[in-house]
């Protein structure tokens, strides 16, 4: 289960909202797919939902516990492929 409750992510100083006040929730069993056009924050958003990237404003639960205050936990439920190898160089 993934929920997302008023989630806000922006750069440039917050001159330039990636996501703006994103609510969803994805119940288990149900499968769920970010469309849209480049510039829209699904790769913003799903590094919010994997703790690569912390919001600005809002929660994010998986399985029911707060990435906030349960980082590792978290993380140790979920998987992560990304399209590039960026992630590595950070690591």
């Amino acid at each position: 289960m993934i929920r997302v409750e008023n989630v806000t992510k922006s750069y440039a100083k917050g001159k330039v909202k990636a996501v703006d006040n994103l609510n969803l929730h994805v119940r288990r069993g149900e499968i769920f797919g970010f469309i849209g056009p480049n510039g829209a924050g699904k790769t913003t958003t799903i590094k919010m939902l994997t703790g690569i990237l912390a919001p600005d404003q809002g929660e994010i639960f998986v399985d029911g516990k707060n990435i906030k205050t349960n980082r590792l936990e978290v993380k140790r439920s979920i998987g992560y492929v990304p399209d590039n190898h960026e992630i590595y160089d950070k690591l």
